[in-house]
Order: C-alpha cells, then structure tokens, then sequence
C-alpha cells in the first residue's frame, strides 16, 4: 500500500501544480516588489531567528541533559597525636574522581519522539510565521490602495465641483442664475475640499505605515487597480486546497505528538536515573593507593507521579486544540472562498451603478450648462455619482483584498517563498 501511495505522488504533486498554474492573479503586489518589502521586515527576521533556535532545541532533545562530573578532595592527616605529642609527621592526601548520571533506555527513546516531534514543528511554524508576515504586508498594502484610492476619487470629484462653480458663476453673470445658486455650489465645494483633506491624511498615513516597517520607496507604487476577476473553481476545489496546505491544522497534530512524548518521558522520570563514577585516591603518607566506583540513585517521591498527572492534563489539552483549530480552519476557508466570491459580486453590481450615476451627472451637468434645471439637481446628481463611485472604489479594493487573502490561504501566492522551509 505504501509503495502505491509512493508511485501515485508525483502525478499528484504535477496535478498539484497544474491547477496552481491556471489560476490567474491581478498585478495588485507582484512577488518580486512583495519580496523587496518583506526582506525590511523585521518580523520576517525574527521568524528566521525562531527557526534556526526551534532547530538548536530540536538537536538538544537527542542529547543527554547530563555533564560529566569531577570532584576532588584535599586532606591533611594529622598524626601527632594529642597536645602535639607524637613524632609522626601530618600526611598529604588526595582524592579524585569522575561522575556522570545516565539516561536509561526508555528516557532515551522518549527524548528522540520529542526530538522528532520538534523537527516536525519548526518548518510548521515557520511556515505559519512567514504567512502571517505576509497577511500584515497584505493588509497594509491593501489599507493604502484603498486611502490611495478615495483620494484620488475624490480630487477627481473635486475638479468637477470646481467645473460646477465655475459653471454657476458664469450663469450668475448671465443673470440666469441667482446668487444663492452660487452660494450653494461653493459650498459643495468646500465640503468637498475638507474630504479631501481627511483622504488625503489617511493616505499619508497608510504609507507611513508601509514606509517604516517595510522600508518602501514610491516607485513601487501601483500606476493603476486591476480589475478584479472571478473566483476559479468552486468551494469543493478551494477547500481541498487549503486543508492540503494548511499550517495551523499540521501545527496542532504535531503539537499533539510532541504532548504524547512529553507524557512518555515524564512516565519514563518516574524511574529516576542512577549516577555513576569512578576514583581514586592517595592516602597514608602515599602507601595506601585507592581505586573504586560510586553508585547512587535519588529516591522518587510524589513529585514525579504529580508531573506525569500535569503532561496527560496538558497532551489531553493538545488534543482539544486540535479538535478546536480543526473546526476554526473549516470556517475559515469556507468563509475565505465565500468572501472572496462575494465581494467580486457586489463590485460588478457596484461598478454597474458607478458607471450609471456617472453619465446621469454628466448628462445633467450639460442640461445645466444649457440653462434646464436647478443648481440643486445637479448638486444631488453629483453627490449620487460620488456616492457610487466611492462604493466602487471600496468594493474594488475589498474584492482584490478578498481574492489575494484567498490564495494565501491555499499557498497559491507568491508559492516558493510562502512554502520555504529552510533559511
């Protein structure tokens, strides 16, 4: 059975690859200009340090925990008997020796499965650790476009309310417009401006955000949004996906394996580990020479029984995260898929209103211009297409947001620096 699973894998691997390769991503954050950011971050620094210690940690469960020890001794023997009046001279005399305590078997085997079970968790967490680096590079780089987008929106909204005053101060002029007229598009205007102001602030204060954390220069800056695109595949697809590729259930099941080891090696402690050594020793001016062994063994007490009692509590614990995390992940990838699909939704009908109050409010600014209509008309014809188009703008970014969290998600975006497992 193992060597059929063993033949079937690289057509699964190529199957794999072929469906990642078909699936189409806008140009929001190309992978070369996600590296450049990334490689500033120092969260995605402090993974690489994570990494290398998981490993250090994972190679000294494999070792014994116990030194070598040496001890010796220094001693005068004092021969000259009581109120100093024997003849005899005091004699020099020394001991020295070796020690080390020794793991028993089963400790043995206990440390290699915590071993083995740390080996299995770092490339796990490392892997989650580099794509929560690039969900929070994601989510900056996407508050920006959209501040950036508003403020653009809205200086372009901005030279059309100016159009408008300038409009209206023409036809004052003429005397077929009143001043109050006037008054009411100036004041669109200046409220406009204020909008402006505020956008223009949040964008700033977007990139700030991408400027010192990630170090990043304007030039890479988009010129333009892509449009979003639909979502490939249906949730079936994208489920099989995600769970296939997903870090946070391999993590838990391999917490749970390295709980199961920690409870063996605390059952295997119940039995404490004897110490043994080896001396020797000059005593009786030197005539005496001593060669012998010492052997000792502490005597376990309830202390023991307690720790195996608190790592079943903790492996029991493990193995309710993974149930936990295992529901958290289907909901998360369901609702991934769900999003992402439903934002693209609502962007085509919001981009189909756009373009509808788009051409009501030119078609009512040349009726204006041609002397039909009120000021006020025209006022609500803009403030309708501003309205719809700020709604396009926002779902837009919201449905690239969607799709780019979504393929995350499955590993799809930007797949061999998500999935490297090594430094």
């Amino acid at each position: 059975m193992t060597l059929r699973y063993l033949s079937i894998l690289p057509l699964m691997l190529c199957m794999g690859l072929v469906s990642a390769a078909e699936i189409a991503i806008p140009q929001v954050l190309t992978e070369s200009v996600a590296q450049r950011l990334l490689a500033n971050d120092p969260a995605l620094a402090a993974a690489d340090g994570s990494l290398s210690s998981a490993q250090i940690e994972a190679s000294q469960l494999n070792l014994s925990p116990y030194d070598w020890v040496a001890r010796g001794t220094y001693q005068r023997r004092d021969y000259r008997g009581n109120n100093n009046s024997g003849n005899g001279a005091n004699s020099n005399e020394w001991n020295f020796g070796v020690e080390r305590t020794i793991r028993l078997p089963n400790k043995v085997r206990a440390d290699e499965a915590s071993a083995k079970a740390a080996n299995q968790m770092a490339p796990l967490q490392y892997q989650q650790a580099r794509r929560q680096v690039a969900s929070d590079l994601l989510d900056a780089w996407f508050d920006w476009l959209a501040a950036d987008a508003s403020k653009t929106l809205l200086l372009r909204q901005q030279t059309a309310v100016a159009d408008n005053v300038a409009a209206v101060s023409k036809r004052v002029k003429g005397g077929d417009a009143a001043q109050l007229e006037q008054k009411l598009a100036s004041a669109e205007l200046t409220s406009l401006q204020r909008q402006v102001s505020e956008a223009t602030n949040a964008e700033a204060s977007a990139w700030t955000q991408l400027m010192v954390r990630y170090q990043a220069n304007p030039d890479v800056k988009p010129t333009s949004l892509p449009e979003p695109i639909a979502v490939p595949y249906d949730a079936t697809w994208w489920q099989s996906k995600m769970l296939e590729t997903n870090d946070s259930l391999a993590l838990a099941r391999s917490q749970v394996i390295s709980a199961e080891a920690a409870t063996q090696r605390a059952k295997a402690e119940r039995q404490p580990d004897p110490t043994i050594g080896v001396f020797t020793a000059s005593e009786a001016y030197g005539n005496e020479r001593i060669i012998g062994v010492t052997a000792s063994i502490p005597i376990g007490g309830k202390r023991r029984s307690l720790e195996v009692e608190r790592m079943m509590a903790q492996e029991n614990n493990a193995r309710l995260n993974l149930a936990l995390v295992e529901r958290e992940q289907h909901a998360v990838i369901q609702n991934s898929y769900r999003t992402a699909q439903g934002y693209f939704e609502r962007w085509q009908l919001a981009n189909q209103a756009s373009i509808t109050m788009g051409d009501n409010a030119r078609l009512t600014q040349k009726a204006y211009s041609l002397g039909e209509g009120d000021v006020q008309l025209l006022l609500l014809a803009r403030r309708q297409a501003l309205a719809a188009a700020e709604d396009e703008a926002t779902t837009k970014v919201a449905a690239l947001r969607a799709y780019y969290q979504l393929l995350l998600n499955a590993k799809l975006l930007w797949p061999d620096w998500l999935n490297r497992t090594a430094l």
